[in-house]
């Protein structure tokens, strides 16, 4: 009568464990996933700021008219006379970004995507299979069970 109800016992635990392992490593992934994708937009931030930094500056250093501007707006800020939304420099780094939007909205360029997303699997895959976890991630993005 124990060990009837040990064995019943055993059974139902054995039939939770691979649910909750299963479970740990969707969990796993799903964070790989989220770390990746915060790395790569915290890359394009600083690529985009850098790009921008090195426009406007070029814009700024090239144009006498814009660095007359740019003095005049500063110094009219620091004696308090400057209007609201009168400053150059920041409506040039605004002119950038709009054209980048512009430029990046007309591309149908997704190469660099996808080749983040076949990275991005590789790497999931490599751990998948590293750790024994009951799937893997196919071509397409979807996962696929290897039990």
């Amino acid at each position: 009568q124990i060990r009837e109800e040990a064995y019943v016992g055993l059974n139902a635990a054995g039939a939770i464990k691979p649910q909750h392992d299963f479970k740990v490593q969707v969990e796993r992934a799903l964070a790989m996933i989220a770390q990746e994708e915060a790395n790569v937009t915290e890359k394009t931030k600083i690529a985009l700021m850098q790009e921008a930094t090195a426009y406007v500056t070029d814009q700024f250093t090239s144009t006498k008219a814009l660095k007359k501007a740019a003095l005049d707006s500063a110094i009219a800020t620091i004696k308090g006379t400057a209007t609201s939304g009168a400053d150059p420099v920041q409506a040039a780094f605004v002119k950038f970004f709009q054209d980048k939007a512009a430029d990046a909205k007309a591309s149908s360029d997704d190469s660099e995507e996808a080749a983040q997303r076949a990275a991005l699997i590789a790497k999931i895959n490599g751990v998948a299979k590293g750790e024994g976890f009951f799937f893997e991630f196919g071509e397409d993005g979807k996962p696929k069970m290897t039990v």
